[in-house]
Parts: C-alpha cells; sequence; structure tokens
C-alpha cells in the first residue's frame, strides 16, 4: 500500500510542476555528482548539530540547550556557505518544531519516499528541478529518530524542557516522536553550476 501511494504522489508531483518547473531524474553522471557532494554536506550538518548539541547539553543543561536550539539554523547556513558552491541546506520534517522546516511540494515527495516501502536501504534520494529561471539539483538524505533526540522529542521530556518548548515553539510538532522512525531529511540544494563543474 505505502509502494502503491508513493507512486500516485509522484506522479502527482510531476503533473503539479508540469506548468513553471519539470521535476525529473538525474543522468548517471549528474547523480554521481550530486550524490558525493549531497553526502559530504549531509554528514556534515549531522555530526555538527549533534556535537553542538550535546556540548550545549554539557554547558548549560537540557533545558538551556532547548532553550537555544534555534541556532541550528545559522550552522546549517554555515556548512553551506562553506562549500562555496551556491548551495543552500534545510532540513525538512512532517513533525517539524520550528517552522523554518515545514516540507514544501518537493520535501515532501522526498519524506513520502523515505516513509514508503520503496525506500528500503535507500541511503539518499535525488531529483533535477528544470525550471526557465535555471535548473537545480535536489539531494535528500534521511535522519532517524535516535535515543538522544528523545531527551527532547518525547512524551516523557523533563518539565522544564516541556516550558521552554511550549513557550519558544507554541505550534511544535515533534513532541512525542518514536525511537527508529524518520525524523526528517537534510535537504542539499545546487545550481546547475555547481554540477556542471564536477
Amino acid at each position: 500500500m505505502k509502494t502503491v501511494i508513493f507512486i500516485f504522489l509522484s506522479c502527482w508531483s510531476i503533473s503539479l510542476f508540469a506548468s513553471e518547473e519539470a521535476l525529473v531524474e538525474l543522468t548517471p553522471s549528474e547523480e554521481s555528482a550530486l550524490s558525493d557532494i549531497g553526502k559530504k554536506a549531509s554528514d556534515l550538518v549531522s555530526q555538527r548539530l549533534m556535537d553542538t548539541m550535546l556540548a550545549d547539553i554539557k554547558s548549560v543543561g537540557l533545558a538551556g540547550a532547548a532553550h537555544g536550539w534555534s541556532k541550528s539554523v545559522n550552522i546549517i547556513n554555515d556548512i553551506a556557505d562553506s562549500f562555496e558552491l551556491g548551495m543552500v541546506i534545510r532540513r525538512p520534517t512532517y513533525q517539524y518544531r520550528n517552522p523554518v522546516n515545514k516540507p514544501d511540494k518537493t520535501d515532501q515527495i522526498a519524506l513520502d519516499y523515505f516513509l514508503s516501502d520503496e525506500s528500503e536501504d535507500s541511503r539518499y534520494f535525488t531529483r533535477k528541478i528544470m525550471a526557465n529561471n535555471g535548473n537545480r539539483y535536489l539531494y535528500y538524505q534521511p535522519m532517524y529518530v535516535t535515543q538522544k533526540c528523545l531527551l527532547c522529542h518525547s512524551d516523557k521530556m523533563s518539565k522544564d524542557v516541556k516550558t521552554v518548548i511550549e513557550e519558544k515553539y507554541p505550534d511544535d510538532r515533534s513532541g512525542n516522536l518514536q525511537l527508529g522512525a524518520l525524523r526528517a531529511v537534510i535537504r542539499v540544494e545546487l545550481p546547475e553550476s555547481a554540477i556542471e563543474s564536477r
């Protein structure tokens, strides 16, 4: 059933983009270049965010770390800038805490892919957006819920952490995640020039 839903959504998404943009699969050479850059950027984001969060918890405690965690956007932007490729990185998810991580139509296709049986053993998902104002490449790498995530994303959160979350993110959708479930995807977006130069 999940596979059928994914196929339907994929077809729907292509028609949805047809008027202004086309969402297409990559050639083998494009796939190779994009996956190489995308994996490096995604792995760096995952590692830097985890290292920073753990350091913050050690320094200011769990509630203090949760209060200052909006800095994750700046960390991600700094990593994107460090590649000097015109890269943009986001962490879209259906279960977002910060509204900046709300998925767009293309993100939803990637998220639905990783939620489907189709994605079994897949390490990433790629697409090319062809548009009149320039083509863009998208690399998505899944992030899964770990035990550390549950410190701030479960119904067993401490009262002081819950208070911080309720004040800072009143529309939080990530308060009760399940261990091992899809948490989000790291989206690495590149302009055509970044792939052509590889």
